[in-house]
Formats: structure tokens, sequence, C-alpha cells
């Protein structure tokens, strides 16, 4: 145990991974002194290096991230339950009973359904020379990340958080895919045009410290 009184925890990350959830939450969460951050290179290679075959084999079947470790218990593997893990252990960033379906909904519909394609997505604008993509794959994935992201825009109107007036856990999980959705790389963040609710949401959560701290945490920290 901490001395916070949680039990002692390993998070590991990569910068910008699925791993900014989890370590934006405990930042708002106050618990750093109980979590152990584990940087895990995650960058593409011929050979991977000899600690990815060792995280695979000790923590996560995948060698993917993030993993959550405690003491006694089974890893957590992934991004979504990580989050609901911490915010029910905290008794924190969780909200009143009458909202928590539509916050399990849209921890695992961001965590599920909106990753999944907007990987898809990535995989061709990101990974692949312009030249070499493939126009059906790009046409389809980028319409069906769309019509995720036009889902959480109207579910913003009015909202300064996905659930009302109070961020949560919820809010940790969703707005990784509108910080992926804005990136450089995925075509200049083209998929957050016409869609203010989001673009005020993201400008909203941008200005928040924990997430200022986690989106500045370099390789190796």
């Amino acid at each position: 145990m901490s001395a916070s009184g949680l039990p002692k925890m390993k998070l590991w990350y990569y910068p910008l991974y699925r791993s900014t959830r989890c370590m934006w939450l405990i930042k708002e969460l106050g618990i750093e002194e109980s979590v152990e951050y584990a940087y895990l290179d995650m960058t593409n290679r011929p050979k991977q290096p000899p600690e990815r075959e060792e995280y695979r084999k000790k923590v996560h079947p995948h060698a993917t991230i993030p993993a959550l470790e405690m003491e006694g218990h089974p890893p957590i593997l992934e991004s979504g339950a990580i989050c609901l893990y911490l915010a029910d252990l905290c008794g924190r960033f969780v909200p009143e009973p009458k909202d928590r379906a539509d916050y399990y909904n849209w921890i695992m519909y961001s965590s599920c359904t909106m990753d999944t394609v907007m990987e898809r997505l990535t995989d061709q604008w990101w990974l692949v020379k312009p030249e070499e993509q493939d126009k059906e794959v790009v046409a389809k994935a980028r319409a069906d990340s769309e019509l995720c992201l036009d889902h959480a825009e109207r579910a913003l109107e009015g909202k300064d958080f996905i659930l009302g007036k109070e961020l949560t856990a919820a809010d940790c999980v969703l707005s990784y895919n509108i910080i992926w959705a804005n990136m450089r790389e995925m075509n200049n963040g083209v998929l957050l045009e016409g869609r203010p609710n989001l673009k005020a949401y993201l400008a909203r959560i941008s200005a928040r410290p924990a997430l200022k701290e986690t989106l500045a945490v370099g390789q190796g920290k």
C-alpha cells in the first residue's frame, strides 16, 4: 500500500498512445504517488527490443499499451477498463447514479467503436504514403469515423463535458479520440471540420493542467 492507502500500481505507457487516457485520469485524481510509470518503446522496428518480448510474456499477451499492474491481481489491459477501475477505486470523476448508463456507454463506445474505426483510418493516413493508400479503405474508414464524431458532436450540444457540467472518467476516454482526430498526421485535423462542439470541447479539455502535463510527457519520462 502507498501512503495514500491505495494499492501500489504500475502503468505501462507510450506517449500519445491510449495510455494517455489513463495518465490523464491519474493526474486528475492526484494519485501519482501510488503509480509507477513504466515506459515501453512502441516504435515499429524490424526486430522488437527484448523488453517488448518480456512484457508480452509477463504482462500483456499482445504487447500493446497500456496495462495496469497491481500486486496480487492480474493486469488490467484495456484503457477504458483502467479508467473505470481508477475512478471507482478513488470514488471520484464518476457521475451520479442517474448518469451511469451514459457514463458506461461513452467509455465503451469510445474505446471500442471509435478506436477501431479511427485506427483503420490512421493506418492509411499516418503509415502509408499518399500515393499508396487504398482509396476504398480510406473512404470507408473516414465515413465510419465521421459517423462516430457526429454522434459525439450531437451529444456535446449545450454541455461542457460529455455528461454535463462536470468532468468524469468518460471524458478522459472520449477526449483521446478527439485529440487523435485533431493530430497533424490525421490529415491536419480535417475530421473536426464543421464540428464546433467538438472543437470547443477540445479547447476546453486542452486547457486543463493535468492534460497539458500528460501530453508533455516525453519518451522514457
